[in-house]
């Protein structure tokens, strides 16, 4: 009993000994420079009340976060004058606040596409068993090689009229997706200041 015990205890040390540790995914440091915070929220060029980033700020987040695989977390880092510092609060929550309001548009988006998909599927399938109806009366009560080429040609506008509507319900909400996960993960990023010096080839300014 004891050595079974024993052999045991063995084994479970051997095993977590030599298991291989899976290591953490590291935050994606997503990083540019600005010339000032005041810049960056763009307060002037942005007619809502709430806090906002420039919309060429926020297009470039997004394109380089966009360049990395699903799931990756990211950390967005500041580079900002020194006297701006001390405004990580306020940055942060401009962030937030604009990928929070992409990913709710996303959402909007991805509602309305299966509204439209669905009604439209709905009349496309309506209209498909009429063209149907039809081509099986022409073939019922005329012959000959016209009504055989008119038959052939009924299908295949059934089957046209079908695929608009099966398209949008079926694939047209996997880029919107796909957006909505990223401004959603952009959303929940870290945000970091840091105080940088405009050399002549920073890594990005705005």
């Amino acid at each position: 009993m004891r050595d079974s015990a024993h052999r045991r205890a063995i084994s479970l040390q051997y095993f977590m000994v030599s298991a291989p540790m899976q290591p953490l995914r590291e935050d994606i440091v997503l990083r540019f420079d600005v010339h000032s915070v005041d810049r960056l929220l763009d307060r002037d060029g942005s007619p809502l009340v709430g806090p906002r980033i420039h919309p060429e700020v926020a297009r470039g987040i997004r394109a380089e976060a966009a360049g990395h695989p699903k799931g990756s977390r990211f950390r967005i880092r500041v580079g900002v004058p020194s006297t701006d510092l001390g405004r990580v609060n306020e940055v942060r929550s401009a962030i937030q606040s604009h990928f929070g309001e992409e990913c709710a548009d996303a959402e909007e988006e991805i509602r309305a596409l299966a509204y439209k998909g669905r009604w439209t599927f709905l009349v496309a399938f309506l209209v498909v068993g009429l063209v149907i109806l039809a081509n099986e009366a022409i073939v019922y009560w005329f012959e000959g090689r016209f009504i055989t080429v008119l038959s052939e040609s009924l299908i295949i506008v059934a089957w046209v009229t079908l695929w608009g509507p099966a398209e949008t319900l079926l694939f047209s909400h996997f880029p919107v997706r796909r957006a909505r996960d990223l401004a959603r993960t952009l959303a929940s990023a870290a945000v970091t200041l840091e105080v940088t010096e405009m050399d002549p080839t920073p890594p990005r300014t705005f």
